[in-house]
Order: structure tokens, then sequence, then C-alpha cells
């Protein structure tokens, strides 16, 4: 047998980086985070009201789920933070969770807290910094223990933000014929599906947004 056969074959340069790749795709998939099992009731078009007439949107039941069982649901990655017009009046907490899965679907979703006005007035003089917001208004950072007290407030609207546009199609397949459309003050395009209290505002521009609140 000459020289030549008893060396090793060498392996072809693109046949390394076909394996290279395939071991790549094996570890991202490894990688990749786990996806929980779609919950039916958590499904935007799937919010309605009970026969008491509370309204279930997102796996949230309105003026009874508090932030902390929100929590629960959507991961502990959340910011509380106080707002108020630009002279301080008009006050509101809200709760922030920048990222959430509801099956396929990756959004955004904000809550609107149940507190008192005079609890939110003690809640502004403690806060640890203020910050204009591009509306004009200001935003309020809480302090650590006022964060902590807020985890048991209740929730009375959440917001949903899904990081993919909605298009017509998609609006018409999933929650029917809104009962009326309106454009408002701040010239968008409000839809309203009155049996899921849901208000959809269409931004061309930005993502739509929508509302769930009680009547």
């Amino acid at each position: 047998m000459s020289q030549t056969e008893t060396k090793k074959r060498e392996i072809p340069p693109f046949l390394i980086v076909l394996i290279g790749a395939v071991l790549l795709y094996g570890v991202f998939l490894v990688l990749q985070p786990e996806r929980s099992e779609v919950v039916e009731e958590r499904l935007p078009w799937n919010a309605q009201f009970d026969q008491q007439g509370q309204l279930h949107a997102l796996g949230i039941t309105l003026n009874q789920t508090t932030l902390r069982q929100a929590m629960d649901i959507y991961g502990k990655d959340v910011e509380i933070r106080l707002f108020t017009d630009h002279d301080g009046g008009n006050k509101s907490a809200e709760a922030y969770f920048p990222v959430i899965y509801i099956g396929s679907i990756k959004a955004a979703i904000a809550v609107k807290l149940k507190v008192s006005p005079e609890e939110l007035e003690e809640v502004y003089n403690r806060g640890t910094k203020i910050s204009p917001t591009t509306s004009g208004a200001k935003e309020i950072k809480l302090s650590s223990q006022d964060n902590l007290d807020f985890l048991d407030k209740i929730i009375s609207s959440v917001t949903l933000i899904p990081r993919k546009d909605l298009d017509q199609r998609a609006i018409d397949l999933r929650f029917g014929e809104p009962d009326r459309k309106e454009t408002q003050s701040d010239k968008l395009d409000h839809w309203f599906f009155d049996r899921m209290g849901l208000e959809l505002i269409i931004d061309p521009e930005g993502p739509e947004a929508l509302q769930y609140s009680q009547p």
C-alpha cells in the first residue's frame, strides 16, 4: 500500500462548517427560554365578563387581582412608578412588565393600581427621583418600602402592547367587529369592543395598545 493511501483523509472545510452550524443550532435550541402552555383565558381576544359583571382579561380579574398575583403569572421583572401631570396633579400608580409571553405573543403589559389619593400624595412626597416624560408629565420612582407595599395593591385596568403590529385581518379574525369607532383628541382611532371591556388604540406609527377596563 502506498504512503498516499495510508494517509488519513482530511475533512473538507465545508463539512467542518456544516457540522459546526448543526452543533450551534442544537445549543441554541437547548438555551431557548421555555415557553409555557397557552392558557386560553389569557389570550387577548378571550376577555369576558362573568355573571357578576367582573371583567377577566389576560389572566387578570380587574378590581380583584393584586400586582403580586399578576407577577405569579407574568414574572418578577416589573417596574412600579407614580405618574402626575406637569403641575403635580392627577396622580396615578402603574406597574410595567417590559417583556411577557402569552403563548407565541410577545408583548409588554402595564397595569393601573388602585391607590387612594391620600396614599398617592404620601408616596409622591417620599419619591426618590422625579423625571419628565415625553408628554410633559412627571414620573416618580418609588422608595424601596413603597415598592414592596404596592405589590399587594389591586389592579383596576390592564393594557397590552404587542411587539408585533396587528393588521386589519388579524383584528377582524380574532376580535370581530367593534361596537363603535372614535377618533379622539390624540388623533388616533379608538375601537371599542364592549363585550370584552376592550379599547383598541390604533397607532399607524407605533404598536397598538389594548386597554381593558371595567365600564
